[in-house]
């Protein structure tokens, strides 16, 4: 869930940018030119003078219907993600309305909710116009053990979420962020800016430098040990931390893609910070279908299962509406654990990371 991720052959192809410097249109770039916003390659954003939102084909998502200019090819096919049933589910009950029409979740959808919900939170999508209810779990009996929308039809079963709302208080976000700001950040691939609290990898070639690697940072060490009082995350042992800094101002976003595997392992954990937003997940094999997860502010999810390595997430531009800053952490693969082939190498990486005196890579 951050920057060490893939793209396929067909990502590069679908990109509706030039490779070359002749016959170039107005604010379009050469695949070869270095920008001082930090994207590469097919990646882009505002800063380098190309914005999603500009192409022909609009990727506002408008629960199946088909967007500007009525392509087949930009219908979306919207899921809510539901974590109390661990299931995505689709809204029903409305008709068809004609494109450009404001469209929010039928009240008859946010009534199956309730079951589990002590207070309706919303988290409005202010590019589309959709509004999503975001449940908050309480404590249920044995009869109720079920949400409403648990036999809906269609419903799509995703495996390998896990959410935590109110993982930090107001106070310690604060406390984050002023700790994360005291490190310069440097910039990243369409309009993100990062920080990197791990080991130098190459990860075509599979190869690992340590020497900078000098731990997680200070401020983490407390998250470290809420970590291993959750029964979720009790064995998980993180070796790496990167701070991702989103702002709808630079575009910010990230493409669908799916985590390295060799080095990290099952769980990939991220804590939400200063304002919410929506996690997609995709298929290769679906382009219309996309699944979506709700974030809320200083909330933690847990990817892992079928979510981390089936299903490709990414967070498009217009589910970053200010400032939001992402602190995902990884643990190794087992590979790296005990019995691996490279085991010698996981308990160097893991005895620096958790001496918490770390400094940010590359800064």
């Amino acid at each position: 869930m951050g920057d060490h991720s893939t793209l396929n052959s067909s990502d590069v192809n679908n990109a509706n940018i030039n490779t070359s410097n002749s016959g170039r249109l107005p604010g379009s770039f050469s695949l070869s030119e270095p920008r001082h916003c930090g994207c590469k390659g097919i990646r882009t954003c505002r800063l380098c003078g190309y914005s999603k939102s500009k192409q022909n084909i609009i990727q506002t998502p408008l629960y199946g219907l088909d967007c500007q200019d009525n392509n087949e090819k930009s219908r979306k096919d919207i899921f809510l993600y539901c974590d109390m049933c661990k299931k995505a589910w689709k809204p029903t009950d409305f008709a068809q309305p004609a494109f450009g029409t404001v469209i929010t979740l039928p009240k008859t959808d946010a009534e199956q909710l309730k079951v589990h919900t002590n207070d309706q939170k919303i988290i409005e999508n202010k590019m589309s116009n959709i509004s999503y209810p975001i449940t908050s779990k309480v404590k249920m009996s044995d009869h109720e053990s079920q949400c409403m929308h648990n036999d809906s039809v269609g419903a799509i079963h995703l495996q390998g979420i896990s959410i935590i709302e109110n993982f930090v208080s107001e106070e310690e976000e604060a406390f984050l962020v002023t700790s994360i700001n005291d490190t310069n950040f440097v910039n990243s691939q369409s309009g993100r800016r990062k920080q990197d609290f791990g080991p130098k990898v190459n990860f075509k070639k599979q190869k690992i430098k340590l020497s900078s690697f000098s731990g997680l940072p200070a401020y983490s060490q407390f998250l470290y040990k809420r970590m291993k009082a959750n029964p979720c995350l009790r064995n998980f042992e993180p070796i790496e931390l990167c701070n991702l800094e989103y702002c709808s101002e630079r575009g910010a976003h990230i493409d669908p893609h799916l985590d390295d595997a060799w080095l990290w392992g099952e769980r990939l954990v991220t804590l939400n910070l200063l304002s919410e937003t929506i996690l997609t997940f995709t298929l290769d094999t679906d382009a219309h279908l996309e699944i979506h997860v709700p974030l809320l502010r200083r909330s933690l999810i847990i990817v892992s299962s079928e979510a981390r390595y089936k299903w490709k997430h990414s967070i498009h531009e217009e589910d970053i509406t200010g400032k939001r800053v992402a602190m995902t952490f990884r643990e190794l693969s087992k590979e790296f654990c005990t019995g691996g082939r490279h085991e010698e190498d996981g308990l160097k990486l893991l005895k620096i990371a958790l001496t918490f005196q770390g400094m940010a890579v590359g800064t």
